[in-house]
């Protein structure tokens, strides 16, 4: 869907990064790593200075006419929807732009409009709106016609925890249904629910591509396990842990998850003694983050 050969542009250095047919990409890394000078490049907004990009295989710069129909992109700050129009003013210059029936764009209306709540408010001049309430109306915009590939830069912006779960929920369903999702984002906790794949950016470089186990695995693999046990305590002094503390009939313990197994330490311990509680608790995508502003 989205191919990057050796691509430098602004800050970027000779990234190459392919997004194939029906992956959600999530694109991280600190402020100023590149991430939005990436996203520009893959719908054409920005040619690359050295090297190539095809998006759905074509120039996205020569050949935008060609795939208008297939692609829609959102990025912060760029509307959507004309600022002097209503919400429904606005989405009919859309359905009258990619020639959606007047039947199949009420039905999409509708049910777009239900899931992200700006029915209540499609009367209303887009000028008028709060910033949550224009967001999930141009989230819609970019939704309608419902293109092959979809292209977000902070889509989260001004989103509330219910629309930013709804968002998630319409994502994960288009991505069932073969839709192409790249998305730049802040918000951790979203980009590893969502994103099946992820992308970061460090000073321009493409650091990492892969699943979110590999970065994991990768940058932060220090697990933590509790385990509450039933019976005596057992004898971990052989286990390669970090670190474990006993307090009462609770085990803390935090473990290399590339060196040893949670089914390895369980099976050790239940050797010995009967378990009541069990949590693992796996880093998340703020640690990564966190890890890597140390480093």
């Amino acid at each position: 869907m989205i191919n990057f050969e050796n691509v430098s542009c602004r800050i970027l250095k000779g990234i190459s990064l392919n997004i194939p047919k029906g992956e959600t990409v999530g694109l991280i890394g600190k402020s100023g790593a590149g991430k939005t000078t990436l996203i520009k490049l893959a719908c054409g907004l920005l040619a690359p200075e050295m090297g190539r990009v095809f998006t759905l295989g074509t120039d996205p710069v020569k050949n935008r006419d060609l795939y208008r129909e297939r692609i829609s992109v959102f990025i912060a700050g760029t509307p959507l929807l004309c600022r002097d129009d209503s919400v429904l003013q606005g989405f009919e210059i859309i359905r009258s732009l990619y020639g959606i029936s007047k039947s199949e764009f009420a039905k999409r209306y509708e049910a777009l409009s239900a899931r992200l709540s700006f029915s209540k408010y499609d009367s209303e001049l887009v000028k008028n709106l709060s910033l949550g309430e224009r967001m999930r109306a141009e989230i819609g915009a970019a939704l309608i016609y419902e293109p092959k590939l979809l292209i977000l830069d902070e889509p989260n912006i001004g989103l509330d925890e219910n629309a930013k779960s709804v968002l998630g929920q319409l994502l994960t369903e288009r991505r069932e249904a073969g839709m192409t999702t790249f998305l730049s984002s802040h918000d951790m906790a979203s980009v590893s629910k969502i994103c099946s794949r992820i992308a970061m950016l460090d000073k321009g470089e493409l650091v990492f591509y892969g699943s979110m186990e590999n970065l994991r695995s990768r940058y932060t693999p220090i697990d933590t396990m509790t385990l509450k046990t039933g019976g005596k305590i057992p004898d971990l002094e052989d286990l390669p842990l970090k670190k474990y503390s006993v307090r009462d009939n609770a085990i803390l313990l935090s473990y290399n998850s590339n060196h040893i197994t949670a089914a390895e330490i369980l099976r050790t311990v239940t050797g010995q003694t009967d378990l009541s509680e069990v949590s693992i608790k796996k880093p998340d995508l703020e640690d990564v983050i966190s890890q890597l502003r140390g480093s």
